[in-house]
């Protein structure tokens, strides 16, 4: 009985889950595995990395190579977040296209852009419907 109860709550609270790496978003490819120094498993996109932005707010959709797994996408995360003005970032981690909502008047598209650059591992452009 108890073993449900925990299981339902931490399906409730996926950040208090136990692991929080899988191996479906393992870096086991070469390219993965020099973007993290070795081949190891990567951490899952975090619940706040794929949330959806909100709906107020000025949006644009930016696209990011050289994203390989969860980590990777919790950085663009964090980065974009960093941005004064910035509300919400939704990383896409299979199309590369992150979904960013932002008050117009704080933030610009050119300091999204220089704030995922300066991370130096990810090329960043505006994306193209």
């Amino acid at each position: 009985m108890i073993a449900v109860a925990l299981s339902l709550f931490l399906s409730l609270h996926p950040t208090l889950s136990a692991p929080l790496v899988s191996s479906a978003f393992a870096c086991d490819d070469k390219e993965s595995a020099s973007a993290h120094g070795e081949k190891k498993a990567c951490p899952l996109p975090s619940a706040e990395a794929t949330a959806a932005v909100p709906a107020a707010g000025t949006h644009v959709a930016l696209a990011v190579s050289g994203m390989h797994c969860g980590g990777c996408a919790n950085s663009v995360h964090t980065a974009l977040m960093g941005v004064q003005g910035v509300t919400g970032a939704q990383v896409d981690l299979q199309t590369g296209v992150v979904q960013v909502s932002y008050d117009a008047s704080k933030a610009t598209t050119d300091k999204m852009l220089a704030a995922v650059s300066a991370l130096g591992e990810f090329s960043v452009k505006l994306a193209t419907n």
